[in-house]
């Protein structure tokens, strides 16, 4: 029997995307809840829905909450205000990044709600997301 011992695994990640119009932007921080995040960019994208993930890191590749590895499509750094139609925030426990945004990722969710945006924010996400913002009370 011939056994191989990997040692090393490497992947080829595809280029970052970057969204020619309007989009909705499914936003992954550390330790996101992947059924919330996943199963509705799924949804989504199969009623032709032009969705994009977005790593809330600098790094694309996000660790979800029970561990799995996810590629974004693109980074935070990446995402061109102007072009959200839908901003989707996926939940996670109240001590993980994916809830926890920085002051950057405040302003532009704070500033895309002021300008009649369109937010969704799934399990805990509207209290420990939307709720510190004053988006919700």
């Amino acid at each position: 029997m011939n056994t191989q011992i990997m040692t090393e695994t490497s992947i080829k990640i595809p280029a970052s995307v970057k969204p020619e119009g309007k989009a909705t932007f499914v936003m992954l921080g550390t330790g996101f809840d992947e059924i919330e995040a996943i199963a509705p960019v799924d949804v989504m994208r199969r009623a032709g829905m032009e969705v994009y993930t977005v790593s809330m890191t600098e790094n694309r590749l996000v660790r979800g909450a029970t561990g799995n590895n996810i590629v974004a499509d693109m980074t935070v750094a990446d995402l061109n205000p102007s072009q959200i139609d839908w901003l989707v925030f996926p939940g996670a426990d109240k001590s993980e990044a994916a809830v926890n945004l920085d002051k950057e990722l405040q302003n532009i969710v704070t500033a895309h709600w002021e300008n009649g945006g369109k937010i969704a924010a799934i399990c805990a996400a509207p209290a420990l997301v939307l709720g510190p913002l004053g988006i919700i009370s």
